[in-house]
């Protein structure tokens, strides 16, 4: 059954691999967690040959949409429940036209200017309402909830105000944040899901944040505390203004935006800020306040004998890792960071990361990292189902396969809207599993793995 947005509008309607990382993303030694093949099929990947310019050519048969099927993940019994999707929309989605909003008009081609039409509700609808029916409620989304490139004005059409100097491009990024947030939760919200939300590149404008004579990325990387506050305020505060979370940093620019949430009595959830304002430009590190609260945080888990330990953060920090419509940020300092290295010391089980739009399996230094996600609007929506017991973790993959149309647009801040047309005719079906048990050491042991999940070398 379509919800009741879907039928508003209708009424109103009539992978490539990244082999080219830092040098610094190369492990100085492999990861002491034991990797097991199940059958010869389920060997550790390795990389194809890369071309001149370091990256994997992608072929028909590594296509999302193409990826053979694999049988389902054993279903545990007892088991805490959770979907993760990273880069979930990626997009702007919301009904400009609802209730009593002023409608805008495109000025070059007269068409009543909108961020969502009927195919793209019937499409979400297919999407959620699988998600919604998978026995979890909490989502975990690991960055790039909107498009977000706000404060600016492509059209020209005026739909969040002028934007022709630093105030007013500020008051039309606090409209568009206004409009989008709210529509996104709204929207899991009536599927039954609570988000657990990290911030990416996209909810602070988008990268780059510096480039010499452009007014509006000038305008991106003085404001990112601005950014990083209306993200806060709209997705990580209760209705009356208290906030989501107690546990967070209480310095530092991720004081709002970075937190530790116990999901279940067998998983920890923390999710980091990986976006610093220094030196003239935004760096893909935590800062200092960051990385001693995620210390502490570890600690505590620890002493209290947590289960499952999880880190989320919007971008992968080990590397290669598979990647389609990306611009493939990467953590500064790959796994010779200090993060990275908190991590392991801290007995963190799994990194989970998106930012690439698609799915690699790494395993590092005792730690599972898991970049997944893709993007709803290219036709390749997907999502990850945890199952976490005290000894035992399952992961499955379920992708979808969908039609995009992009003779048309949705409107957007900026030209570089989505596809007019987005479908989803098909469930989805799962390309990959990942098991995983307790080890009497406390380490984690990958005993099993299928398709897209299982770990590279």
């Amino acid at each position: 059954m379509l919800r009741p947005s879907v039928a508003l509008l209708a009424s109103a309607a009539t992978a490539t691999l990244l082999a080219s990382w830092p040098s610094s993303a190369t492990p100085s030694h492999e990861s002491t967690t034991p990797l097991r093949a199940d059958d010869g099929a389920s060997a550790p990947l390795r990389p194809a040959p890369a071309r001149d310019d370091g990256s994997v050519p992608s072929t028909g048969s590594d296509s999302p949409r193409t990826r053979p099927a694999v049988p389902e993940a054993p279903i545990l019994p007892n088991a805490y429940r959770f979907v993760s999707y990273p880069d979930f929309l990626n997009q702007d989605v919301a009904d400009l036209t609802a209730g009593d909003r002023q409608t805008y008009v495109d000025p070059d081609s007269g068409k009543v200017l909108n961020s969502t039409n009927v195919a793209y509700e019937e499409a979400l609808d297919a999407v959620l309402s699988e998600i919604g029916s998978r026995g979890a409620s909490d989502l975990l989304v690991a960055g790039d909830l909107m498009e977000g490139r706000w404060g600016r004005d492509d059209s020209g059409a005026g739909v969040f105000g002028p934007v022709r100097n630093d105030r007013e491009r500020l008051a039309a990024t606090r409209q568009a944040a206004a409009t989008y947030y709210p529509a996104w939760s709204d929207r899991l919200a009536a599927y039954g899901l609570v988000p657990f939300p990290a911030l990416g590149d996209h909810e602070i404008g988008d990268n780059p944040w510096r480039r010499p004579g452009d007014k509006w990325i000038d305008f991106k990387r003085r404001y990112v505390p601005a950014f990083k506050r209306l993200f806060a305020r709209k997705l990580l505060r209760e209705p009356d203004g208290d906030r989501r979370f107690v546990d967070r940093p209480r310095r530092g620019q991720a004081r709002d935006t970075a937190y530790a949430v116990r999901l279940d009595r067998n998983v920890l959830l923390v999710t980091i800020d990986p976006f610093t304002r220094r030196d003239g430009d935004v760096q893909v590190r935590v800062d200092r306040a960051q990385l001693s609260w995620l210390r502490g945080v570890l600690r505590r888990a620890r002493r209290q004998s947590v289960p499952w330990v999880m880190v989320q953060g919007h971008t992968p920090i080990a590397g290669p890792v598979r990647h389609r419509n990306s611009s493939t940020l990467s953590y500064q300092g790959s796994t010779g960071s200090a993060l990275w290295r908190t991590m392991v010391q801290g007995g963190v089980d799994v990194y989970l990361t998106g930012e690439v739009h698609d799915q690699t399996v790494s395993v590092r230094d005792g730690v599972v990292q898991v970049a997944h996600g893709s993007l709803f609007y290219r036709g390749e929506a997907s999502y990850l189902i945890g199952q976490a017991t005290p000894k035992r973790l399952v992961l499955e993959n379920r992708q979808f396969r969908g039609d995009v149309d992009f003779s048309d647009r949705l409107w957007t801040t900026s030209r570089l809207g989505a596809p007019g047309t987005v479908t989803y005719p098909d469930p989805s079906v799962v390309t990959g599993t990942l098991e995983a048990r307790r080890t009497r050491d406390g380490g984690i042991d990958v005993q099993s793995s299928s398709g897209i999940l299982r770990p590279t070398r």
